[in-house]
């Protein structure tokens, strides 16, 4: 690959998304402005965007990755994220903009009238989203490695870009540069999918041939337990996601916040068979790899030629890209709507957003130097804590009235109990669904006890 190319496609990149921020920051005025871009979004920037919270590293590298060693069954967490969307567009996301709030915590106080539940939910929100996007930094480091570029000032450079456009223009700037990217990420790996299937031997019969020679592939890592936690966890924690939630809140309408959640399941689902068939590829075609490095860029340098590589790159480092300023537009969302900065005496809220911001992205990309770097495993391990905590009385929250803050207070508890006593004590059924029903036995227990001190 022209290093001198890609160097100079990807700095235009970071350019490009720069001026987006500066360009939506013009019209921002309010937090409303920054964290839901006034609550007028339509349906398709609603989907793209969507689109764009899942299809990152995660996704298109994680799942290349997973596909290498277990073949087909490497599609379980998109898989989950679709079911996700799904439901979420049978109901949720509509009840989620009917609710009229600014983070998915804030319902612990409209609901459960508790200001102190409202900051450990958003606590636990909180450092769920970081663990995504700590996986997003370390899927770009494992892009860089799969081409051979172990510059850390490159990847810096590129962190930094996509914290300054984010910290600039908020929820407005993030939607705008997501349908650019999710539109660049289509167009490149449809036509680079289709290219492939088309000089293959067997044409299109090659995706058949694929799935025939299954036993190739590793049986060891799948598990029941591990199955049912790589598409529950994902779907679940979609329902009280906040960076989904973010997007159903900005929607102007109930409907708009529901069709856009249907449709973004089916092209997600769609998109998920590109790194299935291209980690499968690599392992068949023993493709070689660097250490911690994904299979995707490599192998698709063996089926086609340089510039396709490059567009390639490009297409993902926007999927990262699109992800991760979703997740730190969320993240800052929670800190700067759910705590009061008022001690740094600052008094204009949204001054203090923007910082947040950028505190944020800094303390993310210094925590991707810490952690494993498997990517699936921080994404699924991200999402068990506020699953396993939050789930259940979130969605008594959504559909209920006159609930009770010692119901969520026991809830909450006994779901942290499960989360931390099943993965040292494992039983029959899966640690994540064992904590979820730990939880909703502790809901069922707070309003008995509630019951009692009236």
């Amino acid at each position: 690959m022209n290093p001198t190319l890609f160097l100079t496609i990807f700095s235009a990149l970071g350019i490009f998304y720069f001026f987006i921020g500066l360009y939506a920051a013009k019209n921002i005025k309010t937090n409303t402005d920054y964290f839901l871009a006034g609550r007028d979004l339509g349906l398709w920037p609603v989907i793209f965007t969507l689109i764009a919270t899942q299809l990152g590293g995660g996704m298109l590298l994680g799942t290349t990755e997973k596909a290498y060693t277990i073949g087909y069954w490497g599609i379980l967490y998109t898989l989950g994220m679709s079911l996700g969307f799904l439901l979420l567009g049978l109901g949720f996301a509509a009840k989620l903009r009917s609710l009229n709030v600014a983070t998915t915590a804030e319902l612990f106080q409209t609901k459960y009238n508790s200001i102190n539940l409202k900051k450990v939910a958003s606590l636990l929100s909180i450092a769920t989203m970081c663990g995504i996007l700590i996986a997003q930094v370390v899927a770009s480091r494992s892009l860089l490695l799969g081409l051979n570029i172990n510059n850390e000032i490159i990847f810096l450079i590129f962190w930094a870009f996509v914290i300054i456009y984010t910290m600039i223009g908020g929820l407005k700037a993030v939607v705008v540069t997501d349908t650019a990217q999710v539109w660049v990420i289509i167009l490149v790996f449809g036509s680079i999918f289709i290219y492939s299937l088309l000089t293959e031997v067997a044409s299109f019969f090659s995706l058949s041939s694929l799935i025939n020679i299954q036993n190739n592939f590793s049986h060891n890592e799948i598990s029941t337990s591990s199955l049912i936690a790589t598409i529950s966890l994902p779907a679940l924690f979609s329902l009280i996601e906040q960076d989904l939630a973010q997007r159903f809140f900005a929607a102007r309408t109930q409907r708009i916040a529901a069709l856009s959640a249907i449709g973004s399941s089916i092209i997600l689902l769609a998109l998920s068979l590109i790194p299935i068939y291209f980690g499968m590829k690599a392992r068949l075609m023993h493709v070689p790899l660097a250490e911690g490095a994904s299979p995707l860029i490599p192998v698709i340098e063996m089926l086609t030629n340089e510039y396709a590589v490059i567009f390639a790159v490009c297409g993902i480092i926007a999927a990262i890209t699109s992800t991760a300023d979703s997740l730190l537009c969320a993240v800052s969302s929670n800190i700067a709507q759910d705590f009061d900065f008022s001690f740094l005496g600052i008094k204009n809220q949204l001054t203090v957003s923007k910082l947040v911001t950028l505190v944020t992205g800094i303390v993310a990309l210094i925590a991707s130097y810490v952690v494993p770097q498997d990517i699936i495993y921080i994404l699924i391990s991200s999402y068990e804590i506020s699953v396993s905590c939050l789930l259940v009385p979130l969605l008594y929250s959504y559909f209920g009235s006159n609930l009770k803050k010692n119901a969520a207070i026991v809830s909450i508890i006994f779901g942290l109990i499960g989360f931390i006593f099943f993965r040292l004590y494992p039983i029959l059924i899966p640690k994540e669904i064992a904590a979820i029903l730990l939880s909703w036995i502790g809901y069922q227990v707070g309003n008995h006890i509630h019951r009692h001190q009236e």
